[in-house]
C-alpha cells in the first residue's frame, strides 16, 4: 500500500511538472509556427474538455449510491458560489496567453511563483490565517526573485530570443493573472467551508461556469466585431487554429484536472517541488529552443525562488477555520494550503 502511495506522487510530480512547463512552451512555440486564434476559443474549449473529464472521473472514483443527491436543485444552488471563482480563473487564463506573447517560457515560469505571495496575503485577509515568520521570509524572498526575473529581463529586452515582446507589458500580465489566481484558490477554499461537494464535482462545476462565462464573451464579442464590419459574418471559431494550438487546448485541461489529483491525493511539498522542476527545465527549454539568454541574475533568481517556495510550502500555517454551523473561529495549526496556479484550487 505504502509502495502504491509512492508510486501515485511519483506519477503525479512527473505529470504536473511536465504539464507546467509544456503549456508555457506550447502556447509560445504554436504563436511561433502562427497560430493566432482567439484565445477565448482556446479557453472555451479547454474547459469543455474540463468538464467532460471532471464528470467522467466523478463516476469513476467518488460517485456512490447516493450520488444522484448531488444533482437536486437544492445542491446545485450552492454552485452559483463557485461563480466569482470561474469569472477569476476566466480572466487569469486570458492573461496567459498575453503574458506568453511577450515574454519567454522561462520569465513568465519564475514570475507566475508570484501567485504565492498574492495567496498569501489573501489567505490573512481572506481566511484569517496566521503565517509563521519563515513564511514571510519566504514571500518576501519570492518578491526579490521575481524583482531579479523582471531586472534581466527589461536589460536583455529580448534580445537573443526567436520572439522579442514588451517585456513589462508581460510582467504586469503576471502580475494580474497572479493576484486573481491567489483570490480565486481563498475565495474557493472560503467557500468549501460552508458548502461541500465532492472535489471532481466541484471541477466540473467550475470548468462548466468558467465556458458559460467564456460563451457569453466570446460571443458579444463576435457580435460587436460583426457589427463594426458592417453586417459581414464572422471568422469562423477555429480560425487561426493549427495542429499545434489543439495540443495547447489538451495540455491546459490536463492541468485542470492533474491539480485536482494534486489536492485530492498528494501535499504542498510534492507541489512546490513540481514548481521548482519546472522552473529549471523551462530555462533549459528556453534556452534550446527559443535561444532566451540565461544570464546569472537569473540563475540567481532561480536559486532565491525555489529556496521560497520550498520554505514557504514545508512551514506550518496557523487557521483560522469557519465553524460550519455558528461562523466562529477556531484555531488550528496545520501545513501551508495549495495556493493559487492555473485552477489550483478548483
Amino acid at each position: 500500500m505504502a509502495a502504491h502511495g509512492l508510486w501515485v506522487r511519483f506519477a503525479l510530480l512527473s505529470v504536473l511538472t511536465l504539464q507546467n512547463t509544456g503549456q508555457a512552451v506550447l502556447i509560445k512555440l504554436a504563436q511561433i509556427q502562427g497560430s493566432h486564434p482567439d484565445s477565448l476559443v482556446v479557453m472555451l474549449f479547454a474547459e469543455l474538455v474540463k468538464v467532460v473529464g471532471s464528470i467522467l472521473l466523478f463516476f469513476l472514483m467518488e460517485a456512490d449510491n447516493s450520488w444522484v443527491r448531488h444533482f437536486y436543485p437544492s445542491s446545485l444552488k450552492g454552485s452559483i458560489k463557485l461563480l466569482p471563482t470561474a469569472l477569476l480563473f476566466a480572466v487569469q487564463n486570458q492573461l496567459l496567453f498575453e503574458a506568453l506573447h511577450n515574454l519567454d517560457p522561462a520569465v513568465y515560469q519564475a514570475l507566475s511563483q508570484l501567485k504565492i505571495l498574492w495567496a498569501g496575503v489573501f489567505s490573512v485577509i481572506l481566511l484569517g490565517k496566521s503565517l509563521s515568520q519563515i513564511q514571510w521570509v519566504a514571500l518576501v524572498l519570492l518578491a526579490c526573485g521575481a524583482s531579479l526575473v523582471q531586472l534581466e529581463s527589461g536589460m536583455c529586452g529580448g534580445k537573443g530570443s526567436v520572439v522579442a515582446g514588451d517585456p513589462v507589458r508581460g510582467f504586469v500580465a503576471v502580475v494580474i493573472a497572479c493576484v486573481t489566481s491567489g483570490l480565486a484558490g481563498c475565495y474557493t477554499e472560503l467557500m468549501l467551508k460552508t458548502h461541500r461537494m465532492p472535489m471532481w464535482l466541484q471541477s466540473a462545476q467550475v470548468a462548466l461556469a468558467s465556458a458559460f462565462i467564456l460563451s457569453v464573451t466570446l460571443q458579444s464579442k463576435r457580435l460587436l466585431a460583426a457589427s463594426d464590419a458592417g453586417g459581414a459574418p464572422p471568422r469562423e471559431l477555429t480560425d487561426g487554429f493549427i495542429p499545434l494550438t489543439w495540443g495547447v487546448v489538451a495540455i491546459i485541461s490536463l492541468g485542470g484536472l492533474t491539480v485536482v489529483a494534486v489536492l485530492r491525493y498528494a501535499d504542498n511539498l510534492l507541489k512546490g517541488i513540481s514548481m521548482v522542476f519546472s522552473l529549471l527545465l523551462s530555462g533549459f527549454v528556453s534556452l534550446l529552443m527559443f535561444q532566451t539568454e540565461i544570464g546569472i541574475v537569473f540563475c540567481v533568481a532561480a536559486v532565491v525562488i525555489c529556496c521560497s517556495v520550498f520554505l514557504y510550502q514545508a512551514s506550518p500555517t496557523t487557521v483560522s477555520t469557519i465553524d460550519d454551523r455558528e461562523g466562529r473561529p477556531s484555531g488550528k495549526v496545520r501545513a501551508s494550503p495549495v495556493m493559487g496556479g492555473n485552477k489550483d484550487a478548483a
